[in-house]
């Protein structure tokens, strides 16, 4: 997901913040590209044309959310219709968001496999006994992930489904960045 405005990051467009030796969305592409996935798909929303040009993996699916500023909700719906437009028989989603640089390959990977050695439909990442992402939906709720409309993503979807999560700890890897002091700070930790 990078289709906010990122307004507490002031003029600064977030998704094209550095990271390393590329981008915060650039560095969320390339750790998504390296797990068994069918797709990677990219939701822009709020300064689309500027993020787009930037994007130069044509194996990147990109999506442009055009309700993007009523917030994260549609931004997972715009996703979740555009896979299912594909005519690829996808067995579930994983969702990851840009301003998450530490969430790393091998997380990613932890949540992938308890999805696929259990019987819980949901696999969402603990931030303090309440599931967030990264998370990974079955494809049974891709109806509900499709009607999406509010700023907070799938809270209630989790929360309706609470008995179908499995949580995991990512060891503080899914801290994230809503303000340049956030970016700086982690920038620190980077080095």
């Amino acid at each position: 997901m990078s289709a906010g405005a990122s307004t507490r990051m002031g003029s600064a467009i977030k998704q094209l913040l550095p990271w390393g030796d590329t981008t915060l969305l650039g560095n969320a592409i390339a750790c998504a590209k390296r797990l068994p996935c069918k797709t990677v798909t990219v939701v822009l929303g709020c300064h689309a044309d500027v993020i787009q040009k930037k994007i130069r993996d044509e194996e990147v699916q990109i999506v442009y959310n055009e309700n993007w500023a009523s917030g994260l909700g549609t931004s997972i719906s715009s996703g979740i219709k555009a896979l299912t437009k594909n005519n690829i028989e996808y067995e579930a989603v994983l969702i990851l968001l840009v301003d998450q640089p530490f969430i790393d390959t091998s997380y990613l990977n932890l949540l992938i496999n308890n999805y696929l050695n259990h019987d819980k439909g949901i696999i969402a990442t603990n931030y303090f006994n309440r599931a967030g992402v990264p998370a990974i939906f079955d494809k049974i709720y891709f109806p509900e992930l499709e009607n999406l409309n509010a700023d907070y993503g799938a809270r209630d979807l989790l929360k309706k489904y609470e008995k179908e999560v499995i949580l995991l700890n990512s060891e503080g890897k899914a801290q994230d960045m809503d303000t340049m002091d956030d970016y700086h700070n982690a920038l620190k930790l980077l080095k």
